[in-house]
């Protein structure tokens, strides 16, 4: 009776028959108690429905959660129980209002290769998409925006001679931003050492920069931390960290000169942010030396700290380059 059903009647059911047949058996299958004539049971359509409405109810609310906040055209069913016309019925009635139109696979031999070509296709096919979030990391900064006065009182003079503060949100990328198949995004940061500082500076270096997203109310912040510098102010979410060891970090310092002629040293770091496939990428990457290059992808780590030297206290916060 099971198969009978199973093979059969679910198949075809719609809604619409106000009397379903199960063929189970032969003609000597008899119980007119229980509806059952020459190895049929009849099932009115309410009996029928009864059977699928759980299982329909948990599938409906699952993707109102999926698509809840999105315009979706196309919903495609795929599997044994995406063939139901009853549930395609009951979707359409739902989703049709949102303005969704729901696709069907009738021969199941083909639902694997729906499922993967609409997959390919939709890969090939977006070549822009929008950023949801704006991405971001912790920085220091030279004192260039009225906001910056806010935190004057902490203000330092960094080792270049310039005003700076601290735990200010560096915008990578913005919410919004149409990302097209091969974005790609690059924002120089650099740490200032003076000549003193630069005997301290051991032989290998390890650097650490944490990326952000916003999803807080309109524009990103000015400031990723309280005053205090102890806490990540309420709408920033933690990504992703980029970390590396830098073996021969002093062999690519460089001496500059900054207001008033005076003598700073300047270890420059990249943040490169682009879009491979459907994913954006994360990439630290800094020089060794003269000529090389080296880079280091994201890796999803728990951490917070603002971006500085993990060597030691003592060294100076990174600062976004001017």
């Amino acid at each position: 009776m099971v198969r009978g059903f199973e093979s059969k009647t679910k198949r075809l059911f719609d809604g619409t028959q106000t009397s379903n047949v199960v063929d189970f058996g032969g003609n000597k299958d008899n119980d007119r108690a229980y509806g059952i004539i020459k190895g049929k049971l009849i099932l009115s359509k309410d009996e029928v429905a009864q059977t699928f409405d759980n299982v329909i109810g948990g599938i409906v609310e699952s993707c109102q959660k999926l698509l809840r906040g999105r315009r979706v055209e196309h919903i495609l069913l795929v599997g044994g129980f995406g063939e139901s016309p009853y549930l395609k019925k009951r979707l359409m009635d739902i989703f049709s209002k949102q303005g969704a139109t729901v696709v069907t696979v009738e021969q199941p031999s083909r639902k694997a290769a729906a499922e993967g070509g609409a997959i390919w296709y939709i890969k090939r096919q977006v070549k822009a998409r929008a950023a949801r979030f704006t991405l971001g990391t912790i920085s220091s900064v030279a004192v260039h925006r009225a906001e910056h006065l806010e935190r004057i009182e902490s203000a330092f003079v960094d080792s270049d001679g310039l005003l700076t503060v601290r735990n200010t949100f560096t915008t990578l990328v913005k919410k919004d931003e149409v990302l097209d198949d091969d974005y790609s995004h690059t924002a120089s940061f650099a740490a200032v050492f003076s000549a003193v500082e630069m005997l301290f500076i051991p032989e290998s270096v390890n650097r650490k920069m944490d990326i952000y997203a916003w999803e807080g109310e309109g524009d990103a912040p000015v400031w990723a931390k309280n005053e205090e510098g102890d806490e990540i102010i309420p709408g920033l979410r933690l990504l992703c960290s980029l970390e590396a060891d830098m073996p021969r970090l002093k062999e690519s310092i460089k001496e500059m000169t900054g207001p008033g002629g005076k003598k700073y040293f300047q270890s420059d770091i990249r943040v490169l942010i682009f879009l491979g496939g459907t994913e954006l990428t994360a990439r630290l990457q800094w020089s060794e030396g003269v000529s090389v290059v080296r880079s280091c992808e994201s890796s999803y780590t728990i951490a917070g700290k603002e971006l500085r030297w993990t060597s030691g206290d003592y060294f100076q916060f990174y600062r976004l380059k001017e």
